[in-house]
């Protein structure tokens, strides 16, 4: 498969890629394989090498450091066409002569992305172009385990971190959720979600949560114009996934519940099954809705120190609620407090207690997990419950 660099700026003839191996050092210093007449960059500002089936690149330690669509580098990053690697004031537009995508082909999965038969066929074309993610498509409905490190790219980090949380559908993000990290610097979720839109595993999302206030640190004056300038943002992508179908920037709890923020028209043109929909919620209550228990086992938790009877712990501000898990006998796994909830800012926080270790989000362990609407609680390893908010 033949590939090359566009200049884009400043304008020139296109650096030829050798074909299927290789490596070039692009630079300021005459020992690099491609030279450039740019004093802003470093002697060896890049490696650009064929591995594994695509051409990666990385950057060499610079201070200037390298982006690729405007997202700086900090590992490896395969290149797809129509990619824009910067380095200094130097821009070159990634392209190779695969063939392109079949739009109806693509239409068709992302209208029905459930249909197997469509991403099947999909696989079968792309892997006839000798192209590796057809073979990804393939395995992930085999049920192989997936490597996602090369298809994440420079969203690896924030995927490491938990900042990023991602689900899968054969080998495609399905739903991507941007949150805070205690103890992390905030995530640049603008760069974040204009990368996760630009990899190919991206391209099919169905449902994207931002945590944009408290990643955008937004006082509680300023959220309605917060979000709105969120979803004139996402409105301006140009790889906007026309597979969206829920978009979620926050929620608020509080008494009693007040108008939710809907979906602004710029951003229902570009995705229109948005339409009617709401993207900050503000509830009157939240609540951990019991998904599954182990055989054997009863809740026995606290509702206001009223004795939980039901699958769903209702939480409203003010109201304290714990949760607890008894063994046949009806001798509690734990004494005192395994796990409770409180509120800062009309946000409910899940504290772990006595129980860290045995509490997990979204598959992540720590002493104090920031809910968002859609995560998975696991207790105990014994039970598991789905954090919504309502009313």
């Amino acid at each position: 498969m033949r590939a090359w660099l566009e200049r884009v700026e400043p304008s020139g003839a296109a650096i030829t890629l050798p074909e299927g191996s290789g490596s070039l050092v692009l630079g300021r210093s005459p020992k690099a394989t491609i030279v450039f007449d740019d004093t802003t960059l470093s002697a060896r500002h890049c490696e650009i090498a064929w591995d594994q089936g695509f051409w990666r690149v990385r950057d060499l330690g610079t201070e200037a450091g390298t982006r690729v669509n405007g997202v700086e580098l900090t590992t490896v990053r395969a290149l797809f066409p129509g990619d824009v690697v910067q380095l200094g004031s130097t821009r070159l537009r990634f392209q190779n002569d695969a063939p392109p995508d079949d739009p109806l082909l693509l239409e068709a999965i992302a209208a029905r992305p459930e249909e197997t038969a469509p991403w099947l066929v999909y696989a079968d074309q792309l892997q006839e172009l000798g192209d590796p993610l057809g073979e990804r498509i393939a395995r992930a409905k085999a049920g192989d385990r997936l490597d996602h490190l090369p298809w994440l790219g420079p969203l690896w980090d924030a995927f490491v971190s938990g900042a990023l949380e991602v689900d899968w559908h054969l080998g495609f993000v399905r739903r991507a959720t941007l949150r805070t990290v205690a103890g992390r610097l905030p995530l640049d979720w603008r760069a974040a979600v204009t990368g996760l839109f630009n990899l190919r595993v991206g391209r099919f999302v169905r449902e994207l949560t931002v945590d944009v206030p408290r990643l955008d640190s937004v006082p509680g004056p300023r959220v309605a114009e917060a979000i709105i300038e969120a979803q004139r943002f996402l409105a301006s992508l140009p790889s906007l996934p026309s597979s969206l179908e829920r978009v979620s920037l926050g929620y608020q709890i509080e008494q009693p519940s007040g108008p939710s923020i809907p979906v602004v028209d710029e951003l229902a043109q570009r995705v229109p099954r948005l339409l009617g929909g709401e993207v900050y919620r503000r509830a009157g209550l939240g609540r951990l809705a019991l998904v599954w228990q182990a055989e054997g086992t009863r809740l026995s938790g606290l509702n206001d120190g009223r004795r939980l009877l039901s699958g769903v712990l209702r939480l409203r501000k003010g109201l304290r609620g714990q949760l607890h898990l008894e063994s046949p006998p009806g001798i509690p796994f734990t004494d005192g407090e395994p796990c409770y909830v409180t509120f800062t800012d009309g946000r409910v926080r899940l504290v772990a207690g006595r129980l860290r270790g045995e509490l997990r989000v979204n598959h992540r362990i720590d002493a104090q997990h920031e809910l968002l609407p859609g995560d998975l609680i696991e207790l105990q390893g014994m039970a598991r419950f789905r954090f919504e908010v309502a009313g």
